[in-house]
């Protein structure tokens, strides 16, 4: 109802303005017609849409009386014809509909209102899918990153569509729109190969990697990580120059690492390892009802509530079972620790983060897929080291102190970390390479 009676405010604002008049109703009339409208209802962004609008004072954009409108609404729709080598999909943008109605000259203030409005919905649409990339959410398990800059996205969209005000400059805004880098270009290109080879699976997986590498990029965050699970790999970018990838050992397939979108915000020098419950469930409570002195030779205590150390071989252990467990273990600090001597603390609902390891062997493998879900790095002090600003002590690591306790950094400014999963990525020569499937998510 809220949209319906800003609509019809919009029309009110708009009839005294020097445009074609609308035909007047009366407001009962006019809410009326809103609530039954088709086109209305069809689009996408209604709220932007209507923003949009308050922004141009009302005015129509596409159906204006100057010879400009037609050759505007033209360009529109074959940048909708050519979205497929965007990674998109033409029908997601009224395409029909806006071709049907291009040549018309409406007699119905009304209806021309309307035109104008699908019009810009298909805008706001194909503009926010080329910027931010399309349907991204399902590709993006857990997201904290998006919508603390939707807001900007949005005013930044809304004003370069407002600008565009002829042919020649929608187009140009368009093509602000995409990263400006080799490495997206070399998926576009390739994405065109591919499709006219019709290599559907290598199509789908341009696809997804383009939207991936879009959404990533369209933040211009200063500092940034990418960890591609397809790939098994790290990649930390300064000013969208890549300084610094590595190897991972990620999840295996019955537990995966999660693909998400978040903040690593501080450095855990020699961390302790707390196990999670569902290891110390399936894994470690048969062999600890057996044998408890299995924690000393593992250099692990159990702890309560309050971070006190138990005595774990008082405690009753045949009495614990996965709904019964009030305790945690945790592993000492050291180069045999699981964790290694540093971890990434990383804030997901996953219980996840990037951490160094005690098996520096795994990274000698072909596939790396072999963790709980965690992400363990061939190169974690490397990465210390740019994120605390070369303000870590590599000697105080590689000293391997057994017994220390966890010394926290906080960085700077948190640094965003995205875990995604991108079958085909650019390599440092311009080349694009695939990656199997390894956890099935494009069947």
């Amino acid at each position: 109802m809220k949209r319906v009676l800003f609509s019809v405010a919009c029309l009110l604002i708009y009839a005294f303005i020097n445009e074609p008049k609308f035909t007047h109703f009366a407001k009962s009339d006019r809410s009326a017609l809103f609530s039954s409208n088709k086109k209305e209802d069809k689009l996408v962004y209604p709220l932007l849409v209507d923003t949009f609008y308050i922004m141009n004072e009302g005015k129509l954009f596409w159906y204006k009386t100057d010879t400009s409108a037609i050759s505007l609404r033209e360009q529109l729709v074959a940048i909708i014809d050519t979205t497929g080598y965007y990674g998109l999909i033409s029908k997601a943008y009224h395409v029909a509909e806006l071709k049907s109605i291009l040549q018309e000259n409406f007699s119905d203030s009304l209806l021309l209102y309307e035109a104008d409005r699908i019009y810009t919905d298909a805008a706001i649409a194909v503009f926010k899918d080329i910027y931010q990339g399309y349907n991204m959410k399902p590709w993006v398990g857990f997201d904290q990153v998006s919508a603390k800059y939707a807001k900007a996205d949005d005013e930044f969209l809304l004003q370069l569509l407002l600008n565009a005000t002829s042919s020649v400059k929608l187009k140009n805004a368009v093509a602000m729109l995409e990263p400006a880098d080799a490495a997206y270009a070399s998926l576009k290109k390739e994405l065109y190969r591919q499709k006219e080879r019709n290599k559907k699976d290598s199509v789908a997986s341009l696809l997804l990697s383009m939207n991936y590498y879009r959404w990533i990029h369209h933040f211009k965050f200063d500092r940034f990580i990418v960890v591609n699970l397809a790939a098994a790999r790290l990649q930390y970018y300064e000013d969208d120059s890549l300084l610094l990838q590595m190897k991972t050992v990620l999840g295996k397939s019955s537990t995966p690492t999660p693909r998400f979108a978040a903040w690593c915000d501080q450095v855990i020098l020699y961390p302790y390892w707390y196990v999670p419950k569902s290891i110390i469930f399936n894994e470690y409570m048969p062999i600890l009802k057996k044998n408890p002195s299995w924690l000393d030779a593992h250099n692990m205590q159990v702890v309560d509530a309050s971070g006190k150390v138990l005595d774990h071989h008082g405690l009753d252990w045949s009495s614990f079972h996965s709904g019964y467990f009030p305790y945690s273990i945790r592993q000492s600090t050291g180069c045999d620790n699981a964790l290694g001597v540093i971890k990434f603390n990383i804030n997901t609902p996953y219980g996840v983060y990037l951490h160094d390891t005690n098996n520096k062997t795994a990274f000698f493998s072909a596939s790396r897929y072999y963790s709980h879900g965690c992400i363990r790095l061939e190169d974690p002090i490397g990465l210390g080291s740019r994120l605390l600003g070369n303000k870590l002590d590599t000697t105080y690591l590689q000293s391997c102190f057994k017994k220390q306790k966890p010394v926290y950094r906080q960085l700077d400014k948190p640094v965003p970390v995205f875990v995604v999963y991108m079958r085909a990525q650019t390599d440092t020569k311009g080349k694009v390479v695939y990656f199997r499937d390894v956890y099935r998510l494009m069947k």
